[in-house]
């Protein structure tokens, strides 16, 4: 009986200890966040980035990116056989996981896209169906038979009101507002690309680029993201789940947080204090399921002055956004909408 007793606790135990180790996403994000320092920043006229370090516990994991898939040829993205502006279809032939950040631009096929959400790709996955936002409004000509990277991610004010708003006429109003906005040349297609091509806005881009190109490398393989900000505005808290991931996709970064530095002359200086109390927000938000079309769970954050997103795997944050909430000290509850929808001509 005492051996049946001692066997009984013994099984108890160890089942407690699985149920344990399945841990709630709020969680997640807390213990990431309370692993993350800032460190000292660093300026560029009035751009400001706020490296963050993880003080402890490194992920080891490893993810290759959207450009290293397709320089591979791990990945193939094609049009839908029917034509389909909000959807294209994507086949992963590799051994990998494959990151696609939101707001990564893919240029060819019948008009230029952007990555709707963040996504983890898995292995051999066959035919996903990838939700996409057009940023090439003027055009519905085939160009290629698949897509190829664009290079670049779209400018964090735009990732946000894509990620808010979940509006394929939201996002073309962006392209057009950051055109004007920047002076770039005006575009036949009305393209997100013309705008980084245009040598005024490219020469303006460039300082910042060189400035700040050496990031990821402030602590070491300890530094897994940033906080941007222009003057003494936050922009957005970009945080990764390791080093290697991030550091694979700061050009990109750099180059959409100098978009939106350029042309914006805000007073002040935002202070270490200030970076901190904002990412610190995270400790006591609401989340909600959000659509991903890979592996992992999605969620919408809902802070108490800021909003964001972030895309969890194998108990970590693959990759987490945060922005301030515009207009109010009191955001808005975003509504979980299902983003299904007809072709948008």
């Amino acid at each position: 009986m005492k051996r049946f007793i001692l066997s009984l606790i013994l099984m108890l135990g160890i089942w407690n200890q699985g149920v344990a180790k399945d841990k709630e996403p709020e969680d997640i994000i807390n213990s990431t966040v309370n692993a993350i320092s800032v460190c000292n920043p660093i300026r560029y006229r009035n751009l400001t980035i706020f490296p963050l370090a993880f003080a402890k516990g490194r992920d080891k994991k490893s993810i290759i990116t959207l450009d290293e898939a397709f320089r591979k040829d791990y990945i193939k993205i094609m049009e839908k056989e029917s034509g389909d502006v909000n959807t294209v279809i994507l086949v992963n032939t590799s051994k990998y996981y494959v990151f696609l950040l939101s707001g990564e631009i893919i240029t060819g096929c019948k008009q230029d896209r952007m990555v709707s959400e963040d996504c983890l790709i898995p292995p051999h996955s066959g035919k996903i169906h990838l939700k996409v936002y057009c940023t090439e409004h003027g055009r519905w000509t085939a160009q290629s038979h698949k897509f190829s990277t664009g290079g670049m991610t779209i400018n964090p004010k735009m990732r946000q009101a894509a990620k808010a708003s979940r509006d394929q006429g939201e996002v073309w109003a962006q392209v057009e507002e950051k055109r004007s906005e920047v002076g770039a040349n005006a575009s036949p297609t009305s393209r997100y690309m013309d705008i980084l091509e245009d040598k005024t806005v490219a020469k303006e881009l460039k300082p910042y680029i060189d400035k700040f190109s050496n990031i990821p490398d402030v602590r070491g393989w300890n530094t897994v993201g940033v906080l941007a900000a222009v003057g003494d505005e936050i922009m957005v808290v970009d945080l990764f789940t390791n080093h290697k991931l991030f550091k694979k996709l700061w050009k990109k970064l750099i180059k959409s947080y100098a978009l939106d530095a350029i042309n914006r002359n805000p007073e002040g200086k935002l202070s270490k204090g200030n970076a901190l109390d904002f990412i610190r927000e995270l400790n006591d938000i609401n989340l909600s399921t959000r659509n991903t079309d890979g592996a992992g769970d999605a969620y919408t954050i809902d802070g108490y002055d800021s909003f964001g997103t972030t895309l969890i795997f194998d108990k970590r944050p693959v990759h987490l956004d945060l922005f301030p909430e515009e207009g109010s000290q009191h955001p808005k509850r975003i509504p979980i909408l299902d983003f299904r929808r007809e072709e948008i001509r």
